[in-house]
């Protein structure tokens, strides 16, 4: 059985090359609904990225002007994260944090809760961690960028989603619902629509390829 792409020296190389190239645009896109599912939990000052990669969205929340800390299963992940940030990084499992009770502001999941087993415990353990909130980005279920991929899945032709469960809205609420106590979601969007909608973001149509979820919890 191979290993996930994620524990793969020839993968994670290339990996932050993606976002210059391919998915410039989906960047640029994702990061103002982030933005915007960030400012509906309320006032804070630290975030935790949570499956943080090459750290590319964890640097971008310290160029917010957040206290940022991205955490990674991926040692090799986090290995390649050095090479653009010199910012602080923790190697852990999303199961068990190791972080003390609520002690971010935020914690955060993008494009990454897709590849965690067990979900709603890996939401509870955010829950135990963040004071305000939890954001998170997802590759939309409901749209077409997804259709590709699993198509991709069955052919066999991707290594990037093998053993990835994607999500819609309904299913993400359904994981909420099971996993968090007192709450309140505070945002949904979606965006990366094909580009002849431009910079289009809709929560009435949620079929852009990038869902967000802004958690406020109480």
């Amino acid at each position: 059985m191979q290993k996930p792409w994620f524990l793969r020296k020839e993968y994670v190389e290339t990996y932050e090359q993606y976002y210059e190239t391919k998915y410039k645009r989906a960047d640029i896109l994702e990061k103002e609904v982030l933005k915007e599912a960030i400012s509906s939990l309320g006032k804070g000052k630290s975030i935790l990225e949570v499956g943080c990669g090459t750290c590319h969205f964890t640097r971008w929340f310290d160029e917010l002007g957040y206290y940022a800390v991205g955490v990674d299963i991926s040692i090799l992940m986090l290995k390649e994260s050095k090479k653009y940030w010199k910012g602080d990084i923790i190697q852990g499992d999303s199961h068990y944090l190791p972080i003390r009770d609520k002690y971010f502001d935020y914690v955060a999941f993008i494009t990454c809760l897709e590849y965690m087993k067990e979900a709603h415990n890996v939401l509870k353990e955010a829950e135990r961690v963040a004071k305000n909130g939890i954001i998170i980005g997802l590759m939309n279920s409901w749209s077409l960028p997804t259709l590709r991929r699993r198509i991709q899945i069955a052919l066999g032709k991707n290594p990037f989603y093998t053993d990835t469960t994607f999500y819609s809205i309904l299913s993400i609420k359904k994981v909420i619902k099971r996993a968090l106590n007192k709450f309140k979601i505070a945002y949904i969007n979606s965006t990366v629509f094909p580009k002849i909608f431009g910079k289009l973001k809709s929560k009435k149509f949620p079929f852009g390829a990038f869902l967000c979820i802004g958690i406020k919890l109480e």
